[in-house]
């Protein structure tokens, strides 16, 4: 793993002559490096500065030693496959002293999908819509596979759960931020047939689980749990999973809403405490829900998760209710 003090992003436009395109691109830039809470440096191809061999050598003399290159460009032409490799391997050649990793382009993103059709939605002719339920979710289900394509790892399995999802949200990002481990399904459907109760962090969440006949708990506004949350200066949720502890073991946990009650069923587990059968980790929130996610992901936990700070009760309780059809399947 890269020092993450010694990393540094470029993020790679092409460069015009017209100064406010070039700005428009640094406009961008900034708003990434905002959203992201870390430097994201923009850096020009061609015909503006500075480009991509100056700011590896400026980062060179500041002693950064590993460097990210996103290119912001919408498809793989020859300026990504070729151009760009070509001053790169020019500048591992100056300095060898750095290593240059190089993201994927735009291309093939679910979300640029979206954009577009959002932009021209307005001029879709009227079309006679299903009205039967039956028929409204097949026809949602055709929408998202025709988005999402094969699944290269997990199967059909994997797929229905990601499905799902992408179907309580219509948000097609899920379709590549989504992280399933490779027993997460077996591990989940045996708890379900061993009728292992669910345990969730809120009661939002534990009322969007309804597809399976398992136990559903949540102890959130327990008196015990208010009680003890204030003892510990804890958040409520964390509470909670620490009041359920003796239902954890071999249980199927699910959090949509709190990354402190994900922190905390981590801990007790690699404490040696109650360890769930199953995690669906998927809180929402700008602050601590992606670290808690990532760090349940880097576990020894078994998990449904994902890497973007989306999320949230509806996701979690769709992944469940996914895995729970699949039971009956």
């Amino acid at each position: 793993m890269h020092d993450a003090n010694k990393t540094r992003v470029l993020m790679v436009g092409h460069g015009s002559p017209r100064p406010q395109a070039n700005e428009a691109f640094l406009a961008i830039a900034e708003r990434v490096s905002v959203r992201l809470g870390m430097p994201v440096l923009p850096t020009f191809f061609s015909l503006a500065r500075p480009n991509i061999e100056d700011r590896v050598g400026q980062l060179a003399a500041e002693g950064v030693r590993h460097v990210v290159l996103m290119p912001y460009f919408l498809y793989t032409g020859q300026h990504v496959s070729k151009d760009i490799p070509a001053l790169l391997a020019e500048c591992r050649q100056k300095f060898p002293e750095v290593t240059i990793e190089v993201l994927p382009t735009l291309e093939g993103e679910a979300g640029l999908v979206e954009i577009v059709a959002e932009r021209l939605m307005p001029y879709v002719p009227a079309a006679v819509l299903p009205t039967q339920g039956q028929a409204i979710e097949r026809r949602s289900h055709e929408i998202i596979d025709s988005q999402l394509g094969p699944v290269a790892k997990g199967g059909e399995a994997h797929r229905a759960i990601i499905r799902r999802v992408i179907h309580a949200t219509a948000d097609f990002s899920f379709a590549s931020s989504m992280r399933i481990h490779p027993q997460a399904v077996e591990a989940g459907l045996a708890a379900m047939r061993a009728r292992k109760p669910i345990i969730c962090d809120v009661r939002m969440l534990a009322a969007g689980i309804t597809k399976t006949p398992c136990e559903v708990l949540c102890a959130i506004s327990d008196a015990k749990t208010v009680a003890l949350a204030a003892e510990r200066s804890i958040t409520r949720a964390a509470a909670a999973m620490e009041l359920l502890a003796d239902r954890l073991d071999g249980s199927i946990v699910a959090i949509g809403n709190a990354p402190t009650a994900l922190w905390k069923i981590m801990e007790m587990a690699a404490s040696g405490g109650p360890k769930p059968a199953l995690v669906v980790g998927l809180p929402v929130g700008f602050v601590g829900a992606r670290e808690s996610k990532l760090a349940l992901i880097d576990s020894d936990l078994c998990y449904i998760a994902n890497t973007s700070p989306r999320g949230g009760s509806p996701v979690a309780a769709a992944a469940v209710n996914a895995l729970a059809l699949l039971e009956k399947a």
